[in-house]
């Protein structure tokens, strides 16, 4: 997927190496982890929020294709050609015994994570 986890470092940075697939150009980035959710049974996934190099606010989320598949989708993307193929893979996939797991990105606020931060700190 052209995006690998290399370290984190003693800030708590997460540093990750992209590789654009087109170029062939790889880069080193930091992510700074503000938030983390842990996996646990209950939400079949975990979260974990990061400020980009650029200021950015990105969640990031992997789990059960079944959990993050509901998340990611409008009824308009479920007519769309890459959701049949996909949804096709992971069919194929679990009637051979294999467990998927899907990855999510989605851009965040600034006052959105804000407002949703101190709901957290403050449970």
């Amino acid at each position: 997927m052209g995006f690998e986890f290399k370290d984190r470092d003693i800030d708590d940075n997460v540093i990750v190496e992209l590789k654009d697939a087109q170029s062939n150009v790889t880069k080193t980035v930091k992510y700074k982890l503000l938030n983390l959710q842990e996996f646990n049974s209950t939400r079949k996934r975990m979260s974990c929020i990061f400020k980009t190099e650029d200021g950015k606010i990105k969640l990031m989320c992997k789990g059960a294709d079944s959990i993050i598949h509901d998340f990611c989708l409008s009824y308009e993307s479920k007519k769309s050609v890459l959701y049949k193929t996909t949804q096709g893979h992971v069919d194929r996939f679990g009637n051979e015994g294999l467990r998927t797991l899907f990855v999510a990105e989605k851009e965040i606020d600034q006052k959105f994570y804000e407002e949703w931060n101190k709901k957290v700190v403050k449970a």
